[in-house]
């Protein structure tokens, strides 16, 4: 074969390796190409032409794909015990087996980052790429939550769940093009570093001093906008794992010689982050209300006095109530615009307490703005449930884009009511209306220390191989009945979902295969005998890393698609990077 086919070739993987990492973050859900009877979304998709591209320049360079690197055990260790315990225990084996083909397919990703053609700076166009899909998805994020007048739901619609709400108001939170807020700050925590180092090399390769520093604003430009599109996902998480890696960022490259302008940005970072935390929290009633500052309750203060409330009611009926409410709060409630403060109300069962998600809800709008120390009179329109139980009725005040006025402190009105035979009458309850208070959104499913105990007596209780790939969502109440199910929730812990569901084998695996990780990504940071570019992704993946295993001991990323692509991307490249520096240095 000629020399320029060949070229042709090792172009083509790098561009679909490029493809790859950017639609990491832009999945259309619905399968935009199918074969046979399976589907692929536009991130497989775009994983799919990586691999089939790599191995046609397979073909023609097999010694280079055979070369042994050191992440490929770890990583082939990883699929044979998912693999292992799906066909050996897992109760629903299609599902066990579906996650593990899930998990190879990711690792062929890893396959073929790992064996980018040698001298392709594919780390660099990686790089790039990442940094092009960042600012994308910054910019959305940003104006998707800033102005929420715009249609954005119909503009992001085919990238997102269909139902992505564990609670009331859980939506408020920024969906960009990543379908759980908590997956969007993930995906924030992993790809900045990388950005950051791409930026840096851009910057240091300009010749003029204004060129330079034109690059450099626009790197602080970007840092700013990540930083509170991460602060507006609400991911408490990771307003502690980003600081903690660009520190620890910060110190390996002040130590191992990156120079002032490398561990300087990495500390900007950190300043960023509680600067920018800092002024949202003191100007933004959603950061404010989210994380339970004490003058929430002066802003939002009020009491509601039911005037008429039916309680002899039918199943799925239209009724009216009155109430007479006095804004005892610091703010003026305003009838228009999207800061509006809106009647609203709440079905939920007793004694569960579980929001009645299936009822088609009516806001009712204030007749007019009501300052502080004002009254109003609302006539607030509901609609009752569609089954028989025991409810409790909550009517309280919300503000647009913010939340329940109870979320702030401030206790709704409460009807209890019944249902039999398709009528409604009253009951009596000794709780007072506090205790009705709306909490946290995923108050409303499972807590994390609850999710713990569960994967640990499911752990206990199958201390081998576990229960099985994907299936702890699944199985979690078999260890802990008194939670409610949702299948939607996972262990929130890297290291107790490998436990729970793949055993002591999958845990040890795991461990081995995180540690590898980090200890060739060390060596590749102490390595100076690479080029800029590559020493600095080099940094940027032990960043990135830190902040995915940090992140990961309160939450699991393994089980999203981008993610699990990412993850296996960042794996590639660490490969590739130390089996580069252990020959030529990487071609800048």
């Amino acid at each position: 074969m000629s020399e320029a086919r060949l070229d042709i070739r090792s172009r083509l993987v790098v561009i679909a390796a490029c493809l790859a990492a950017v639609f990491t973050a832009f999945e259309i859900r619905t399968p935009v190409i199918t074969a046979g009877p399976v589907g692929f979304t536009t991130s497989e998709a775009a994983a799919g032409l990586l691999i089939f591209t790599s191995l046609i320049y397979a073909v023609s360079n097999l010694s280079w794909y055979l070369s042994r690197r050191k992440l490929d055990v770890a990583v082939i260790l990883f699929l044979f015990v998912n693999f292992l315990s799906a066909a050996l225990v897992a109760e629903d084996k299609p599902g066990a087996l579906k996650f593990s083909l899930r998990m190879t397919y990711a690792a062929l990703v890893y396959l073929a980052v790992s064996r980018l053609p040698a001298r392709s700076r594919g780390h660099l166009w990686i790089a790039g790429s990442i940094a092009a899909a960042l600012v994308i998805v910054t910019v959305v994020g940003l104006m998707e939550d800033l102005i929420p007048s715009a249609q954005w739901p119909s503009i992001l619609e085919p990238f997102q769940e269909g139902i992505i709400t564990f609670g009331a108001f859980y939506n408020i939170r920024v969906a960009s093009t990543l379908p759980f807020p908590t997956v969007l700050s993930m995906y924030l925590e992993l790809t900045l570093p990388v950005a950051l180092a791409f930026g840096l090399w851009f910057a240091g390769r300009a010749r003029e001093k204004s060129r330079r520093l034109l690059i450099e604003a626009a790197v602080v430009v970007l840092l700013t906008g990540v930083m509170m599109l991460q602060i507006f996902t609400y991911t408490r998480t990771a307003l502690v794992s980003t600081p903690v890696a660009f520190l620890g960022g910060a110190a390996l490259a002040a130590v191992f010689g990156y120079g002032r302008r490398v561990w300087g940005f990495l500390i900007l970072g950190a300043v960023v982050l509680a600067v920018t935390l800092g002024g949202l929290t003191l100007f933004s009633d959603k950061m404010a209300s989210r994380l339970d500052v004490s003058w929430q309750a002066q802003r939002y203060g009020a009491e509601y006095t039911l005037r008429n409330m039916p309680t002899d009611l039918s199943l799925g009926q239209v009724g009216t109530a009155r109430m007479h409410i006095r804004n005892l709060g610091s703010i003026t409630w305003e009838a228009e615009g999207d800061d509006a403060v809106e009647g609203s109300y709440r079905w939920v069962n007793y004694p569960e307490k579980e929001i009645q998600q299936d009822i088609q809800y009516i806001v009712t709008k204030l007749p007019h703005s009501v300052p502080p120390g004002g009254e109003v009179d609302l006539v607030l329109d509901f609609k009752t449930p569609d089954h028989d139980g025991k409810y409790v009725f909550l009517l309280e005040l919300a503000q647009k884009h913010v939340g329940l006025f109870s979320t702030a402190g401030v206790a709704p009105a409460v009807v209890p009511l019944e249902f039999v035979g398709g009528r409604s009458h009253l009951w009596v309850t000794s709780e007072p209306p506090a205790s009705f208070e709306a909490g946290e959104p995923d108050v409303a499913s499972v807590s994390r220390v609850q999710l713990w105990r569960a994967a640990y007596r499911a752990w206990r209780a199958n201390p081998v191989l576990g229960l099985g790939p994907d299936q702890f969502r699944k199985r979690y109440n078999d260890y802990s009945p008194e939670l409610p199910h949702d299948e939607r929730v996972r262990a929130h812990n890297i290291l107790l979902e490998a436990a729970a569901t793949t055993g002591v084998i999958g845990l040890a695996v795991m461990v081995f295969m995180l540690i590898r990780v980090f200890t060739e990504q060390f060596r590749l940071v102490r390595n100076r005998r690479q080029g800029l570019g590559a020493r600095l992704v080099s940094l940027a993946l032990i960043v990135a890393f830190t902040s995915y295993v940090f992140h990961g001991i309160l939450d699991c990323f393994l089980w999203q698609t981008g993610v699990a692509f990412l993850f296996f991307i960042y794996l590639g490249l660490t490969s590739w990077l130390q089996y580069a520096s252990e020959g030529e240095p990487a071609d800048e």
